[in-house]
């Protein structure tokens, strides 16, 4: 993941674009961004589809997506007590220690979703990681 031109971010794809202007949405099994499906969270649009030089769509290719909104990448601080984290999952203001962030999960943490994270943490950890800030 990168900033590309003109405050676009790139990702690798899991799926094979033929074109830009798909919705994309967070991808936790492969660390990028993939379709969206309806109820995802839209991350942004396609500005590039993923066409080799033969124009064939492929699959894991990276692709510079236009962010919804004015998303911003940041390192966020982590409660020492944070739970596991891993990519993709929604960040929330931790309820015990101020201005942290921990897992959204329902059930511990049930604010508001503020970022989603780039970075996998381990329970316990506490530091910072990377975020998508909403």
């Amino acid at each position: 993941m990168g900033l590309v031109n003109e405050g676009y971010l790139s990702f690798t794809c899991a799926d094979a674009l033929d074109d830009s202007g798909y919705a994309l949405t967070l991808d936790a099994a492969n660390g990028g961004v993939k379709k969206a499906a309806s109820g995802d969270f839209l991350l942004g649009v396609a500005a590039t589809g993923t066409l080799d030089m033969f124009g064939n769509a492929e699959s894991g290719k990276e692709v510079a997506v236009i962010p919804v909104g004015r998303t911003l990448v940041v390192e966020v601080q982590l409660a020492p007590d944070n739970q596991a984290i891993t990519w993709g999952d929604p960040l929330c203001v931790d309820s015990a220690t101020a201005g942290t962030f921990d897992l959204r999960d329902g059930a511990n943490e049930t604010g508001d979703i503020v970022a989603y994270a780039l970075e996998s943490a381990a329970a316990d950890s506490g530091g910072k990681i990377k975020a998508l800030l909403l």
